[in-house]
């Protein structure tokens, strides 16, 4: 049974800095910490939000080149809690709950922001609680619907292509020849 389930934002204390300080290596113990409380509070989580995290927890607002290859060389150490996830680099913690999703309308991430596990979760949500095979459209509108979302976008469209294909390819959800799906 998947849940439904608040999303909760890690705290991070704000430390104003320059980028050219962070990418001096002069603060890389405080990155790897502040890496590791974000992924362990809000894990799955994808690469993009979870720059976002840290880099706004040091007043900066934007990832540039000179700062994306910072993270690069960091984020090696964290491997093995990364996932490619239909494209889409996704950090697990290791207690993660893993029959549950999150929604929001982005007051704490962005459509393109969810993780496509999470999406699927979302779409085995709507088939189990529907008591029949649905087609793609009646899907996708409860999916978005259980996201809390009032309306659709790209962004959205893209976030359920990935996440569906996420749930076939992981045995989530089956497809019949009728174009059906169901749990």
């Amino acid at each position: 049974m998947i849940e439904k389930i608040p999303y909760v934002k890690t705290e991070l204390e704000l430390l104003p800095v320059k980028s050219e300080v962070l990418q001096s290596g002069q603060l890389n113990d405080e990155v790897v910490r502040r890496l590791h409380s974000v992924i362990e509070c809000e894990g799955p989580i994808t690469r993009e939000l979870l720059l976002k995290r840290v880099i706004n927890s040091f007043d900066i607002y934007k990832v540039g080149w000179r700062v994306n290859e910072y993270f690069k060389t960091v984020l090696t150490d964290f491997e093995k809690y990364a996932r490619d996830e239909q494209g889409v680099c996704v950090y697990h913690c290791e207690n993660e709950r893993q029959n549950c999703f999150r929604p929001d309308t982005k007051r704490f991430r962005f459509s393109h922001q969810i993780p496509p596990c999470e999406g699927a979760n979302v779409i085995v949500k709507v088939l189990e609680d529907s008591s029949k095979r649905l087609k793609k459209d009646p899907v996708y509108y409860a999916f978005i619907a259980e996201l809390g979302y009032k309306k659709s976008g790209s962004d959205l469209k893209e976030l359920f292509r990935k996440s569906l294909k996420y749930a076939l390819d992981s045995g989530l959800v089956t497809k019949t020849r009728s174009c059906t799906y169901h749990i």
